[in-house]
């Protein structure tokens, strides 16, 4: 079976701090048949000339300039005028391991039906850690989503359901887009070998969404895939809010305080239903 060529999509703004070290990860790949388009957003700082110096290293490089439009538009122009058979998106900060691009192509190349290749998900930055995935189910995925952006795909996949959704700008667009795949009766594997470095910064544009704009965008995904919604009923534990909750220490600090007020409504039941005995009483049933 012939190598596909891959597609790395890096939209770029504001990133001279960061994107060098990006574009290395990239340069390191084992998988040698790559294209990297970069697209800068209109970015007012020096990531453009730490860019035109590495495109001068590797030809593989290509860059494209677009006024400051959102990270949607950017991966859609840039994805659309690749040339590649798989589309990996990287953001500017990021790093992927040297092997990602060979164990995730092999995953796509071995199952027709797989639509999403992702990999082992490491946080690096302000905190470390490992993210934990729940599962990559369909079912789940709807709930919460489970894929970073930075996970191989299917190019034809991608003009199937037209990109990412613009009306998505204010954030969440990967999960969207995820939905949109798998509901095409896609899966998703995880190359366990390979890993994606995602890096935490003090402020993002996820972490940053307020309340009242998380309850927006949620529900326009729903409005987005409301048909296929309303085919399952989702474990409420799954939800954003629901697990916001249960980790958060306002709620675990209010465990250990009612304890001791449990215990006592428990010994009440008891109590009332004639179901606590004493030793004697015990030792006649």
């Amino acid at each position: 079976m012939d190598k596909p060529l891959v597609s790395i999509i890096i939209p770029v703004y504001n990133s001279e701090k960061y994107i060098e070290e990006t574009l290395d990860s990239v340069s390191l790949q084992t998988f040698s048949l790559w294209e990297c388009i970069i697209i800068n957003d209109g970015s007012v700082d020096n990531s453009e000339a730490v860019i035109l110096e590495k495109i001068k290293e590797d030809q593989r490089f290509k860059y494209i300039y677009q006024d400051n439009s959102g990270v949607c538009v950017a991966r859609n122009i840039a994805i659309k005028q690749s040339i590649g058979d798989y589309v990996l998106c990287l953001d500017a900060d990021d790093l992927i391991s040297e092997n990602f691009l060979e164990e995730t192509v092999n995953l796509l190349q071995s199952d027709v039906n797989l639509g999403v290749a992702t990999s082992l998900v490491k946080f690096f930055g302000r905190s470390y850690g490992t993210l934990k995935v729940i599962s990559y189910n369909l079912e789940i995925i709807l709930a919460a989503n489970q894929l970073v952006v930075t996970s191989l795909f299917r190019r034809i996949d991608f003009d199937i359901v037209g990109g990412f959704n613009e009306n998505m700008k204010e954030g969440f667009e990967d999960w969207d887009f995820w939905i949109s795949i798998l509901k095409r009766n896609c899966t998703v594997a995880c190359a366990t070998k390979a890993t994606f470095y995602y890096r935490l910064l003090g402020a993002s544009r996820n972490k940053n969404i307020s309340s009242e704009k998380e309850q927006r965008l949620r529900y326009q995904i729903w409005e987005n895939h409301k048909e296929l919604f309303c085919q399952y009923f989702v474990n409420p534990t799954h939800y954003f809010e629901y697990v916001r909750v249960a980790n958060s220490p306002e709620y675990k600090i209010g465990l250990i305080l009612l304890a001791p007020v449990r215990q006592l409504k428990y010994l009440i039941y008891l109590l009332k239903n004639n179901l606590l005995f004493n030793k004697s009483q015990r030792s006649k049933l």
